[in-house]
């Protein structure tokens, strides 16, 4: 029981970064092997320091909480989530393509700007497993299409070129 409490964040219960890597890792092998879809989505606050600055620790920790729950209720349990570090979270949809995770991420937009619990806004990177990818290539594709999103403008969701 110690271990798996290891491996979440406590303070949102989604999978630390290193577990969720490990789900990633896990996760990119079975859908090579299967001929499987498999898209990754990271998700980033936008401003958060400045909420935290604003409206106190407080508020920040809550808008995390409530954004871990938003991305579980929306993907309606598709795949694991990660706290990648800080304000930014993953979400593994093992199984989804491109066009259906771009789709998600809209989604996931619109109903955070409109969450009252998560009072911000978010920038979102999506990456769909390309054939024979390291795992570890497709969380940075992600990772660098929501830098990519918040160099745009941020509130918005930016998949791989």
């Amino acid at each position: 029981m110690t271990a798996r409490i290891a491996e979440l964040d406590l303070a949102t219960g989604v999978y630390t970064r290193q577990a969720f890597e490990r789900e990633v890792a896990f996760a990119v092998q079975v859908a090579r092997r299967a001929a499987q879809p498999c898209s990754l989505l990271v998700v980033d606050v936008d401003e958060f320091q400045a909420l935290r600055d604003v409206r106190g620790d407080g508020a920040a920790d809550g808008c995390l909480e409530a954004l871990a729950r938003r991305l579980s209720g929306e993907s309606n349990g598709a795949g694991p989530i990660g706290r990648l570090g800080g304000d930014t979270f993953g979400l593994l949809l093992p199984g989804w393509g491109l066009a259906r995770a771009c789709a998600l991420a809209d989604r996931l937009r619109s109903a955070t700007r409109t969450d009252a619990n998560v009072s911000a806004t978010v920038s979102i990177g999506v990456a769909a497993l390309r054939p024979a990818e390291p795992w570890g290539n497709l969380l940075e594709a992600a990772e660098l299409a929501c830098t990519r999103a918040k160099q745009a403008g941020r509130d918005r969701s930016v998949h791989r070129r």
